[in-house]
């Protein structure tokens, strides 16, 4: 009994930790958010595959610099009158020809094309890593908005259901105070008008954050109907002293640490150096070849020969009657030469020296070199239309963060007003000195100051983390 006690117990253990696992994986926190969004976002994944398109050209460029090493072989048949490659006789049976070679070359000098390459192409792998490190940034902060909005309409609708508990705690003491004969009937339908309108305040609020979170799904690229629930984060109210950092100063940090302009300035970088390129095709092209060659032919064959004997060729033109012999020897027998031996034999190899000296090309080298240079200045016409861009978009945050700052300062002595201003009619509605009429404005005036108070808080948030963003400080709630 004792046993089945404890197996219950570690069961219902078990099942609890279960649970409260399950409900942990369905729980977002921002970070989450953002490392699972750097891990799956297709878009990314795609940028990630131009560094590898950009390190495979990196690596072809630096092996250029090395001898290529080609082997090539061919089998020929012929039929009926041919000319045997390898005996240099006519014949009329059939002929198989085999041919091998092994061939190299190596750039000694091309106008320093080589290295240019190189370089260039090392300027623009860089340019691709700072594109990706700019895209998780976009993407950081796109993240950071939506998470942020979420936490804004979670926070109205807690403040629509405080106020709607709020009406309906008015909607009781009304109620009291109409059966105590202190109010007329009629009092009660202007509170149920607020409870009504408080009631619609809740639905508009839960359908805001339902998109919300709908949006940020979208971001994460999770299906919709993917259990979400997103981790509310202590956020204080943030200092109406903070300081705003001035936008020269940031911009001057973010001009060096910004990825897009890295980025701009290593596109600019690879330009210069295809202008290198471009005057690299005036210059001669000096390289070095060889080849090692070999074959075999079906008609090559060792011939035998037996003793030599006299074989008369002439006579002497002063004496007719003494001739000129001469000794030959005649073929005993005839075998085909074995395939190695003939590989053996008929080796050769050629090593030599090729210039190649540009004089005239149809203006194709001066165009390519004008192009480069067109190619160069358009890159930094581009490098410096990114760093205007940034200064106008940190100038514009830096008025926003300021404007933002005001609103929020003036929003809460506002709220602070109200809230005051509310009590003093509160205790008069209970003591029977107000009508249903005041506290119901009274009440709404205090809801829109509320809300409005949460709206700049957040954007005040928001605004300052974009400023602590191009001043290279880390994204965090």
């Amino acid at each position: 009994m004792y046993t089945c006690k404890r197996l219950g117990a570690f069961v219902a253990l078990y099942l609890v930790c279960l649970l409260r696992v399950s409900g942990q994986d369905h729980r977002w926190d921002l970070q989450r958010c953002i490392n699972y969004a750097l891990e799956n976002n297709l878009q990314l994944k795609n940028s990630l595959l131009n560094i590898e398109t950009n390190e495979v050209a990196l690596l072809q460029a630096k092996m250029a610099r090395l001898p290529n090493l080609n082997a090539g072989a061919n089998q020929q048949w012929n039929q009926g009158r041919s000319i045997d490659f390898f005996t240099n006789q006519f014949t009329n049976q059939s002929v198989a020809n085999f041919n091998a070679s092994l061939n190299t070359n190596v750039t000694v000098f091309n106008g320093f094309r080589l290295s240019n390459t190189i370089k260039q192409n090392a300027a623009i792998l860089e340019a691709s890593r700072l594109d990706v490190a700019q895209a998780k940034n976009d993407l950081i902060l796109n993240i950071i908005s939506a998470y942020l909005q979420i936490l804004f309409n979670q926070e109205l609708l807690n403040v629509a259901r405080t106020q709607l508990a709020s009406t309906e705690e008015q909607l009781a003491r009304t109620m009291n105070l109409i059966r105590a004969g202190a109010l007329a009937e009629a009092s009660q339908y202007d509170v149920l008008s607020q409870k009504a309108n408080d009631e619609n305040r809740i639905t508009t609020a839960e359908n805001n954050l339902e998109i919300a979170i709908v949006r940020l799904k979208l971001l994460l690229q999770l299906p919709v109907e993917t259990p979400f629930e997103v981790v509310i984060p202590s956020l204080p109210d943030p200092s109406p002293s903070d300081l705003i950092m001035p936008p020269a100063e940031v911009f001057a940090i973010a001009q060096g640490t910004q990825p897009n302009v890295l980025s701009a300035d290593k596109s600019v970088e690879a330009a210069r150096y295809g202008i290198d390129l471009a005057r690299g095709n005036t210059m001669p092209t000096i390289s070095i070849f060889g080849s090692l060659l070999s074959g075999t032919s079906s008609q090559t064959r060792t011939n035998t020969f037996g003793m030599p004997v006299p074989t008369v060729i002439g006579f002497l033109t002063d004496n007719p009657t003494q001739t000129v012999s001469t000794l030959q020897s005649k073929i005993v027998s005839s075998e085909r030469t074995p395939y190695w031996q003939q590989l053996e034999n008929n080796f050769r190899n050629s090593i030599g020296l090729q210039i190649q000296i540009p004089i005239f090309n149809r203006y194709q080298v001066r165009a390519g070199i004008a192009n480069a240079k067109i190619q160069y200045n358009r890159s930094v016409l581009q490098a410096q239309i990114v760093r205007n861009q940034l200064r106008q978009t940190i100038e514009q945050a830096y008025a926003d963060a300021k404007a933002a700052q005001k609103q929020f300062i003036a929003n809460k002595i506002r709220v602070q007003a109200l809230e005051e201003s509310f009590r003093v009619i509160d205790q008069r509605f209970a003591a029977g000195a107000a009508n249903s009429l005041d506290y119901a404005l009274a009440r709404n005036n205090l809801n829109i100051a509320q809300s409005d108070l949460v709206r700049s808080k957040f954007d005040y948030i928001f605004r300052m983390k974009i400023l602590d963003f191009y001043a290279g400080k880390e994204l965090k709630l």
